[in-house]
């Protein structure tokens, strides 16, 4: 629950992944923007665009995290307001600039209504910044389930009762889901620290992550066994700002 505390055994390597994302969101997240974090936890990126001076609506089922996204947010030079509620039921609120899924749409019971409630609450032009778990990448991850196998190879839907339940996604059926936006980019990222080099790669600082994942894209074989799919997806209309 705590990850973004510096004594959370898992801080480093979500800060190092956050890093990985921001390489490529962050020149759509301008400062004092509108943003929309659907999925948006504890607060991992709500709490840096806060800092920005954006304002942003925080969405999450879990209450406990919404807890803890408010009370770290107080002081910050933006504003924070949080809803408890899910991906695809959106309360009405004002138009936003960008909506962030991170590791989201994966996870959700409807990614194609999720994406439909989404694309209602952004301007024309703005950004839909989501990110989800690879077909084959994840297969090939420290954590992957025993006797998934055949999730990879038919449907992509990992579902084990009693432990986990996730959709995986192919580049195609990422393109698929987001086929009403007008301009969408695709990124692999191999992540260092959660990926299928994750023991080979060893600790290492967000700036050596960063490093290593371009060259990672780069190579003819490892290209794509990528663990998830970063992708900005731009909506019908003129640009925001």
């Amino acid at each position: 629950m705590g990850f973004l505390e510096p004594t959370s055994p898992c801080h480093h390597d979500k800060i190092v992944e956050r890093a990985i994302y921001l390489e490529q969101w962050a020149p759509l997240l301008p400062p004092r923007c509108r943003v929309l974090d659907l999925g948006g936890g504890i607060g991992r990126f709500a709490l840096w665009l806060v800092d920005r001076g954006c304002e942003v609506e925080l969405v999450d089922p879990d209450l406990r995290s919404l807890w803890w996204a408010v009370d770290h947010a107080v002081g910050r030079a933006g504003r924070l307001d949080v809803h408890w509620t899910t991906a695809e039921r959106l309360p009405e609120l004002p138009p936003v600039d960008v909506v962030l899924a991170c590791e989201v749409l994966c996870y959700v019971e409807s990614p194609e209504q999720a994406v439909a409630a989404a694309s209602r609450l952004l301007r024309p032009g703005g950004w839909l910044l989501c990110s989800v778990e690879a077909r084959y990448g994840w297969a090939l991850a420290p954590d992957v389930i025993e006797g998934s196998i055949e999730a990879f190879l038919t449907d992509g839907v990992v579902h084990v009762p009693g432990d986990r339940w996730v959709r995986t996604y192919t580049a195609e059926a990422l393109r698929a889901l987001l086929s009403g936006f007008e301009e969408v980019s695709l990124v692999p990222a191999h992540y260092a620290h959660s990926g299928p080099l994750e023991q080979a790669a060893g600790p290492m600082s967000p700036e050596d992550a960063l490093a290593l994942e371009a060259r990672l894209r780069e190579h003819p074989l490892i290209a794509p066994l990528n663990r998830t799919w970063i992708a900005a997806a731009r909506a019908p209309g003129r640009e925001v700002g």
